[in-house]
């Protein structure tokens, strides 16, 4: 059991006050991902100016938040386009009787769907939160355990960080660096 400090960027925006882990965020491999990296806080964590193992500026928070967004807008749209135009063409081939492969072709659609549904949820989850203006408010830190069964923060399993190492061998480094 390793104990890390993780660095995250406070910020208030129209829908609430939110932070961003600031390390693991730019070492995932899709970005995407750093949607799920967004906490909701209920109250006002203790904040600094800096942090030794933040990777994000504070001034860069917004412009970032914002490039992930039209990435996920991106890609949220070209892989339904991709999806649909597949389907279109195996569905003419099989009206025309020529065979090209089912499971091919299932296996597949299965992974654009999953690419799609993940480019979906960031996308859902940041427009949710960038609504209004978004204000930087500095540096916090959670604790964060790193257990043989997963991840947990203050001593509960945290689900977005164990789901997180499982899919995303970069994520999973970059925490197993910071617990050094």
């Amino acid at each position: 059991m390793k104990e890390i400090e993780l660095p995250y960027i406070i910020f208030r925006t129209k829908s609430g006050l939110y932070g961003i882990d600031a390390y693991t965020a730019l070492r995932v491999e899709k970005p995407e991902r750093v949607a799920t990296l967004i906490r909701k806080f209920n109250r006002m964590p203790e904040v600094t100016e800096n942090h030794e193992f933040a990777l994000i500026k504070k001034n860069e928070v917004e412009e970032f938040l914002y490039s992930v967004l039209k990435y996920a807008k991106e890609k949220a749209s070209s892989k339904m386009k991709e999806r649909v135009s597949k389907m279109r063409r195996w569905g003419l081939f099989r009206l025309l009787g020529i065979p090209t492969g089912h499971s091919r072709h299932i296996s597949e659609e299965e992974r654009l769907a999953k690419e799609n549904r993940e480019a979906l949820l960031a996308l859902s989850i940041l427009e949710t939160i960038l609504k209004g203006n978004l204000e930087v408010l500095g540096y916090s830190s959670i604790n964060v355990e790193v257990r043989e069964d997963g991840i947990y923060v203050n001593g509960e399993l945290d689900r977005v960080y164990t789901e997180l190492i499982k899919v995303d061998m970069r994520a999973a480094m970059a925490l197993l660096e910071l617990a050094r």
